[in-house]
């Protein structure tokens, strides 16, 4: 199968990318490819915020696994015209292209933040409440997807608190980093938001089966250990040996959990999260 695969030096994409390159031809589109080549893979060297019509990707494709999305999704106003670009105009113009191309797959990466928050483990079916703007271009790149499934298969995947060796700048990571280094932890309610994290080595393998369903779906990809923040820090104490300085302020108000319903992630897909998340610290170490 030949794979146009974008965002691939990211934290997802660029541990994808091996997995993918041992069974299938993958095309990889990325700003600037990576200092270490991966072997049978081609490079694309690409910035999404300009037109799709610039980079030079196959005539033919099976299927496209969509990644990227913008760095700059925490600079709002300022990064809004970036993130609009990656996130949303470069989702259409990939779609305009898969049509060309004939593909047979396109597989998107959202968030699970599109839910807002909730009480209760959110399943696919439930309402949306995107808060932000980078949280509302997912929704839309989302909305995009599915409105061409009548032309191929559209798959949406919306990750909830992905981590792993090599992430930087996300919750876990950030959380870590101030465990290690005696940093300031501030948790915003008591005992804080409950959410249920997946490490990398099992997010990654719901692509593969996605790739080969025969229809047009919509997973959550999630752990199936929920915790609070105050229980993650606590692992990762465990995890280190060391003690977090650790104080809780009030919760903003409407603020609730992000925990994901991850059922049919592994009765369609048959992928069970299979590293619990105090080997998956351990791991960060």
């Amino acid at each position: 199968m030949k794979i146009v695969l974008t965002g691939a030096t990211g934290f997802i994409g660029s541990h994808l990318l091996p997995e993918l390159a041992a069974e299938h031809d993958v095309v990889a589109v990325a700003r600037r490819p990576p200092d270490r080549a991966v072997e049978g893979v081609v490079w694309v060297e690409h910035d999404l915020t300009r037109s799709l019509a610039e980079a030079r990707l196959p005539g033919r494709a099976d299927a496209i696994v969509h990644l990227a999305q913008s760095k700059r999704y925490r600079e709002f106003p300022d990064g809004a015209d970036d993130v609009f670009a990656v996130n949303v105009r470069s989702t259409f113009e990939l779609l305009q292209y898969a049509t060309a191309a004939g593909v047979g797959a396109f597989v998107f990466a959202s968030t699970g933040g599109v839910y807002g928050s909730g009480e209760r483990a959110l399943s696919e079916d439930d309402r949306l409440n995107p808060l932000n703007f980078y949280i509302s271009s997912k929704y839309s790149a989302e909305a995009l997807v599915r409105s061409y499934r009548q032309l191929f298969r559209a798959i949406t995947f919306r990750f909830f608190f992905v981590y792993g060796p090599g992430q930087r700048g996300m919750l876990v990571p950030s959380l870590l980093e101030r465990v290690v280094g005696g940093g300031p932890i501030t948790i915003q309610g008591e005992p804080g938001l409950r959410l249920n994290p997946i490490f990398i080595r099992d997010a990654i393998r719901v692509f593969e089966p996605a790739l080969a369903l025969g229809r047009s779906e919509l997973f959550n990809v999630a752990g199936d250990e929920v915790v609070t923040i105050r229980d993650l820090v606590r692992l990762m104490e465990e995890a280190t040996g060391r003690q977090a300085a650790v104080s809780h302020a009030a919760a903003a108000g409407g603020e609730g959990d992000l925990v994901g319903d991850n059922t049919r992630m592994k009765e369609l897909l048959g992928v069970t999260p299979a590293t619990a998340l105090r080997d998956g610290l351990r791991s960060m170490l």
